[in-house]
Order: C-alpha cells, then structure tokens, then sequence
C-alpha cells in the first residue's frame, strides 16, 4: 500500500492520520466503545509493516511467538499490542483505509504521473482513487497475481493516451479485487465503468486500451459506402421504444466511510412517450463520488435510451481498418441511410479464401459527458456529531459543608478539620456528550489516575453583567435546562446561588446569593451558570488540606471517549473547605444594601450571623437574617482606600452583628467583612466598594458648617477632597487637621 489513512474497529474511528512506511503509531481510544462501564475501547501500539524485501523481523511479534518467525516481506501486515476490549469476550472487527496506486508493482509503477486521480469527497475530503488504465495495465503485467506479460506486448502510446484521458476527465476508481472472482471479470468490471474495449491490435500484435468517447471529427471518419468497401448490410434493427430503459440508477461507494450511495437519471422526453419509467440498475462499486456516478448513469441512459441503430455491416478488405472500438461512417442510399457514425463492437476479419470484413456496430452514442447535466439532491439529513469534544468549563471544587451534610452522614461524620473531599463538575459541550471520566492525580505526580465518572451538568451563561444584589438575570446558551427544579444549587464564577424559579419562555433565572460559604459577587456577561446540583464526578478518596491537585475530564459519548491529551486541565488547592466558618449575610453599609456613594451620614456596617452546622444542608441565602451565630465565631472588618494598603479602620473579634468606626473625610473606599474561628477564617469575604464622604460637624449654626475653638467659629474651607480630613480639638484650645496622620494645620 502507499499510505494507511484511517483504522475503525466495530464502524468507529479509532485512529486517523498518514503513515507511508512502517512505523508505529498509537492509539488512545480506550472509550471507544463506552469505556470500561461497557466494552471497553482501543488503547496501545500498532505496528505497520509494509513488507519490503529487506523488512526485519517484529520484534513484539517474535518475543510473543518465539522460536522461528517470518518477516512477513511483500504483504502489508499490522501487530498491535493494547487493549482491544473489555466486559466483552469478542474482540470488534477492525477495517483499514488504504490507498495503493504506485506500490506493490511487478517492478517500478508505470507512468507514476498519471496513476493517482485526486477527487473531491464529501466534505472536501481528498480521495486519492486509481487512474482506471493504471488498474488494467497492471491487471495485465503483474506476474504474481496478474497475467504476466512483459510490458512490450503493450502498446504504449494508447495505454498513456487512455490514461491521460481518465485523468483528464477526473474519472478515477477505489476499488478492490477479491481473488474469489476471475481476473477477467474484474478487468471486464473495470472496463464497464469506464466505457472502453480492450483488445489485440492485429496490425502490431499490441494490447490496446480504447476509450469510447465522442473524441473524433466526423468528416475525418472513414466513410464506406457501395462505392468504398460498403458490401452490404445483413441486420438493421432499431431499437424499439418499448424496449428501451429511460432512468438509470447507479449505485456507488463512498471509500471514506464505506457506504454505499445512489444516484438517478431520467429521459423525460421517454417517459412521456412510453407513459411510464423504465429503470434499470447498475452497481459501479470503483465510483468514489456522487458527481463521477451521475456522468456515467448518464452516459448509460444515453446508450440504453431507444431508437439505437443497430447493424451487422459487411466490408470488403478495405475495412480492415476498423478495429473494436473504433469509429466509422457509413451511406446506403437504398436504406435510406445518408450519413451515420457507428461505434464498432465485434470484428471479425475474414479467412484468406473469404476476406469479407464483418463488424457488429451500433449508433454511437458512447461518450461520457464532461459534466452533468443535473444535480444530486443531497438528503437533508446531517448524521449526528459523537465526537467527543473537550469541556471548556470543567471545574474541580473542594466539597463544602453543605453538600458534604446532604450526603452521606457517616462521611460527614468520619472527617476531621484536615480532611477533604472533590468533585468535579462541567458544562456538556454537546447535547450528544453523556458524560465524563475524571482523571485527577496531586499536582507533580507522573501519572493520572481515575477518579470516577459523571453526567455533565446543566448550563448557562450570563446574558448580561449583574452586580451582588442583583436576583434575576437573563441566561443565554442553555443547555440541559429542563432538569433544573426549583431549590437546587448552581455555581455563578465561585458563587453558590439557590435557584428559586426558571423561565424558559424568556430564559430568566431568578436565584437566592451568596448561598451555603460565599459571599455575592458581580459577575460579567458571558460568565458560565453551572447548575452542578446532582451533578457530575464524585472523587470518593479522602485528601488532606494543603494538597494541590489537577484534573483532566475525558468527555464521553456514545461513540467516542476524549484522549487524555486534548483535554484541558483542571486544578484545585484543598482547604479544609468543610470546616472553615461561614462568612455572615445580610450586610447593610449606612442603612443600604451595596451602596455605591455613601455622603453626609456617620458609617455603620450592619450584618447577619450564619451557623454553618445548623444550616447542614440548606441553602440560606445572603438576605435572610435571624440565624444564631456558630459556637466560637467572631468577626473582622476593616474599611481600606481602594487601590492601596491605607486602612482606615480595622477590627477582630467582634461577637455582635455591627461595626461604627469614627471615618471621616472624603474617600474611595472598600469595605471588608468576614469571619473567623479559632485562626480559620471565611472561605470567601464580603468586599464592597463605594465613595464615602463625612467631614465631623461639631456644631451646626442655621445650616452653616462649622468648626468652634472657644465657643467662637473658625470658617474653614475645607478643599481637601478626596482625602480623610479629621478635625481634632486639644484641651488647650488648639485644633489640627490631620490626613493620614500627617499634620495638615494648626491653629
């Protein structure tokens, strides 16, 4: 063979590329067939040995054998080693794609120029098929399969004419000889697809390869008639319409999936005059291409179509010319014959006491059309896609309290504050895609191992960019959406959202945030929604906080099973997630709920206790108050200038549920809150960002600001925005201003 293409074991591909000498390659299709849940897939090494006459022995085939074994030279053998099945004791059948057009000759390929027509397949794919004339000229000369004639007995001048015809015209076959037929009926199979005789040209003694095409100018025909050779003629017989077949269908194969196709013609003007369809059928297996298989039906319409002329013409010597195959004219004005071209079939030439030259001829109606005249009406059907796609969105999560506390109690029960437990969860890339396989191994092992496998997960994305407060939002590119009941959990980025209700006429998902351990956050349009409740991989091994892991998910289809290499990776760092403190809810800066400007009002932050162990499993969102803080939490705020480490006010430890720092000036500011128990402190932390502005009053006179020393008003214009400006007054009467703690003015 010159290349192998593609390998399918039980009609799926296993493996694709190009491999032109021997080699191995690899397969890694272990879920071809589901996976080891099912039957398994292909896995391993695949050596190709093409068979050269100085091929070494293989040497897995030899340690596995042992004792003598062949190098297996001039046949095209592959060994592998690997997986080929499991759950299943019946290995699936596997088929090759091969080309073969200039190897394997008896001696060099002749004319290697024009021995590979290159077609267009459907889909664009290129179908390298075999130039016809290249088939039957090695039919004719292989000596070890062929008839063995020596390449002269050929005449070489039509055989490369013949071949650079079939080129020209694109008309190339895939076709393969069982040896369970005769030689001369492939070689006749041959012929008949593509519209040629082949014969001994008494002159030379040469095999000629003729091709029966309108290639001729028919004033540049011999022409015979009862003055040049024309002796008589013995049948004329027209064809009766009757008879006569006015649709064609051809069957054809398509070598890239192997499937058969068919194509059809019709006569309209026969069918109208006959009242009805006469069909015929003609199975032209070489035919690669729906557009080659519509050129020759037809092609045969043409020849099949009724009022063919058909003669037995008797010439005298002067017709020794004619040859099978070939062209003439002949005029019998007692017929009624003017002028008619006639496509020579049988010649029989006479004997040396009777030289009348007898040829079996019919109308010329032979060639093969350039193009054709219709189109195929491709089916509307587009088979489903099952290859197994890459999940852009897989995530690997620690699993936290809540999730841990609606499973299995006794897991729950058996952990300690280092323990913790993954999952993973993704987003299908396809409706076609069933599930995955979770690959997980610590962050610089060598190998992966299997950590279980999972259905993907309903999903979304964001149709438009929501802040913390936001509780409905549009969702775009839903998928597996109709499994999503109310009060189940989905991830927004690293957010734990409770779903309170889904409409799938307008696509609005209204939720619960900031549910089980975090916190609202904003989030941009497009950010992945992952309804994960129910969902995806559990990894049962129990880890240790402070282990860093990554993981790969293998997407899984009916068809197929993702390569390890073309997923991409996943990672996690373990916490100890199940055992850190809730952050509170319900926060509230200055009486509002994520203010953005908070002007002329002393700061209060205000918030909710959460009770991680007796919320269990239960998602309370970030709005619900009254909940009994968690035995031993405390909280810690502070108030920085946002984008620097200025901190304006801090505190820790407090037990209460609010803060009323003394901030004064003009600022932008963000706010931070979170808990802490023992030195653990919150997964997640409340940051809000807003523009605060207070400048202390110490006495108010008809609406005027003012600063006092001594019971007399100091008129202060205070341009110092954007920065903290407090004022102080000293027991000895003096005040500052200070920004930062750096003295601004005395006074």
């Amino acid at each position: 063979m010159d290349e192998l293409v593609a390998i399918k074991v039980g009609d799926r591909l296993a493996w694709s590329g190009s491999v032109t000498g021997n080699a191995r390659i690899t397969i890694d299709k272990p879920g071809l067939f589901g996976g080891d849940d099912k039957e398994g897939g292909i896995a391993g090494d695949l050596d190709v040995m093409m068979g050269a006459p100085d091929q070494a022995v293989n040497a897995g085939l030899a340690n596995m054998l042992g004792g003598l074994v062949p190098a297996f030279r001039g046949v095209v053998t592959f060994f592998f080693d690997g997986l080929m099945c499991s759950g299943s004791p019946y290995p699936k059948p596997w088929t090759f794609r091969l080309r073969r057009a200039l190897m394997g000759w008896d001696g060099d390929a002749w004319y290697p120029a024009k021995a590979v027509v290159e077609l267009a397949g459907p889909g664009g794919e290129a179908i390298k098929a075999m130039n016809p004339a290249h088939i039957l000229y090695e039919c004719f000369t292989n000596a070890d399969w062929g008839r063995g004639l020596s390449r002269p007995r050929l005449d070489d001048t039509a055989w490369r004419a013949a071949a650079d015809a079939l080129a020209a015209e694109g008309l190339g076959l895939c076709l393969k000889w069982s040896r369970q037929d005769a030689l001369s009926a492939f070689m006749q199979g041959v012929l008949d697809h593509i519209g040629a005789v082949q014969f001994v040209d008494p002159n030379t003694g040469l095999v000629v390869l003729r091709l029966l095409r309108d290639d001729y100018v028919v004033a540049d025909l011999p022409l015979f008639d009862a003055d040049s050779g024309l002796l008589g003629i013995d049948d004329d017989d027209s064809g009766a319409q009757s008879a006569a077949v006015n649709e064609v269908t051809v069957r054809y194969r398509n070598p890239v999936d192997g499937k058969d196709g068919t194509v059809r013609v019709k006569n309209p003007a026969a069918i109208h005059a006959l009242g009805g369809v006469a069909s015929a059928t003609k199975d032209y297996p070489g035919l690669p291409t729906a557009a080659l298989a519509l050129r020759v039906a037809q092609r045969d319409l043409r020849a099949a179509s009724g009022f063919i002329k058909r003669f037995k013409v008797r010439l005298d010597r002067r017709g020794a010319g004619v040859l099978p195959g070939g062209v003439f004219r002949i005029r019998d004005v007692g017929r009624g014959i003017g002028t008619m071209v006639l496509r020579a079939g049988r010649v029989e030439y006479g004997t040396l006491t009777d030289g009348t030259v007898t040829v079996t001829a019919l109308q010329d109606v032979f060639g093969l059309p350039a193009t054709s005249y219709v189109g195929r009406q491709e089916s509307g059907y587009v088979p489903p896609d099952t290859t197994a796609r890459p999940a852009t969105t897989g995530r690997l999560l620690e699993i936290p309290y809540r999730d841990l506390a609606g499973g299995s109690p006794s897991t729950l029960a058996g952990m300690v504050a280092t323990s913790a437990y993954v999952a993973a969860v993704a987003a299908a890339p396809s409706r076609l895609a069933l599930g995955f396989e979770l690959l997980r191994r610590p962050v610089g092992a060598a190998q992966f191992a299997s950590g279980g496998a999972g259905p993907f997960c309903p999903s979304a994305a964001l149709a438009t960019a929501i802040g913390p407060a936001a509780t409905a939002v549009g969702l775009a590119n839903r998928l597996l959406m109709e499994v999503v009941p109310p009060g189940t959990a989905a991830l927004i980025g690293d957010e734990v959202v409770r779903v309170d209700a889904f409409d799938p006429s307008t696509g609005v998902l209204t939720m619960g945030r900031g549910c089980s351990d975090t916190v609202p956050r904003a989030h941009s349009v497009g950010t992945p929604v992952l309804f994960y409740d129910g969902f995806g991989a559990l990894d049962r091994t129990e880890y240790v906080q402070g282990l860093a892991l990554e993981a790969k998910l293998l997407t899984r289809t009916s068809a197929d099973v993702l390569a390890a290499a073309d997923a991409p990776l996943v990672t996690a760092t373990l916490v100890g997630r199940h055992y850190l403190p809730y952050p509170p809810g319900n926060v509230v800066v200055c009486h509002a709920r994520y203010p953005t400007a908070v002007v002329g009002e002393p700061f209060l932050l205000e918030w909710s206790h959460r009770d991680r162990v007796g919320q269990a499993d239960q998602l309370v969102d970030t709005l619900v108050g009254g909940i009994w803080p968690e035995d031993g939490v405390t909280y810690s705020a502070d108030v920085r200038v946002a984008g620097s480490d200025l901190v304006l006010a801090s505190v820790a430890g407090l037990t209460n549920n609010f803060w009323a720092p003394s901030i004064y000036g003009a600022y932008d500011v963000v706010v931070r809150l979170w808990s802490v128990r023992g030195e653990l402190e919150s997964l997640q932390r409340h940051e809000i960002a807003l523009h605060y502005d207070l400048v202390q009053l110490l006495a108010t006179e008809a609406g005027e600001q003012l600063l006092t020393e001594a019971g007399e008003p100091i008129h202060l214009d205070l341009n110092y925005a954007p920065l903290v400006v407090q004022a102080l007054v000293t027991e000895g009467g003096q005040f500052l201003l200070t920004e930062g703690g750096a003295q601004l003015m005395t006074g």
